[in-house]
């Protein structure tokens, strides 16, 4: 235990700044061939659905390592719903090129119908209205995954997040987050301009 102890309490872990000035020092051929780092601010501020995408990729990338039996389901379960439900919330905002400050999923679905049917003269695919509201059930302002509980405003108190059990199945929520994704990326007034969509069956 002592050993583990002074290896991690070492000093530059303890008091190297995380945020540095760039220089020479980070210079790499790819991302893949490091130093590995990130760059954040000024130009490297990205877009609202650059951002959406790193969310979705975070989350995707968490399930990859649940179905690699890397980390048990259970510990992942909060992280997982919330990046996958804040991509959804920023792609809407996005399409919908909404400034409101609101996490109202629900509402921003309601948008979203309203954008389509004004851009495209269709009604958007009744699945993807459908399933942004279904997990606006579940989390409508964005605090059941991040907090781990709701306010209720008419009792004025924290509540539970989800009142009753329910079971979300790893694989399911994967493909169902990619596929919503793919639609909601590739742009959603060309999907309604095909409505009714044409669904792949699963061995396709």
């Amino acid at each position: 235990m002592r050993r583990q102890t002074e290896r991690i309490f070492t000093h530059e872990a303890m008091n190297r700044p995380l945020f540095e000035e760039p220089g020479e020092h980070i210079l790499r051929e790819d991302p893949f061939s490091g130093p590995q780092g990130f760059m954040v601010g000024d130009e490297f501020i990205p877009t609202r659905i650059e951002m959406a995408q790193q969310y979705f990729d975070a989350a995707h990338m968490l399930l990859e390592t649940i179905k690699r039996g890397d980390w048990e389901d259970y510990k992942l379960v909060n992280p997982a719903l919330y990046l996958y439900r804040h991509s959804l919330e920023l792609l809407v905002k996005d399409i919908t090129r909404s400034s409101r400050r609101t996490h109202d999923l629900s509402e921003l679905a309601g948008e979203l119908e309203a954008t389509v049917i004004a851009s495209s003269g269709f009604s958007a695919p009744t699945w993807i209205i459908k399933r942004l509201k279904e997990i606006a059930a579940i989390d409508p302002t964005s605090t059941a995954f991040r907090y781990g509980e709701k306010f209720d405003v008419a009792s004025k108190q924290a509540v539970p997040p989800v009142p009753e059990a329910v079971y979300v199945s790893v694989p399911h929520l994967q493909r169902a987050m990619l596929t919503l994704n793919a639609a909601l990326r590739g742009g959603i007034a060309e999907i309604a301009n095909e409505h009714p969509v044409h669904y792949f069956d699963d061995d396709e």
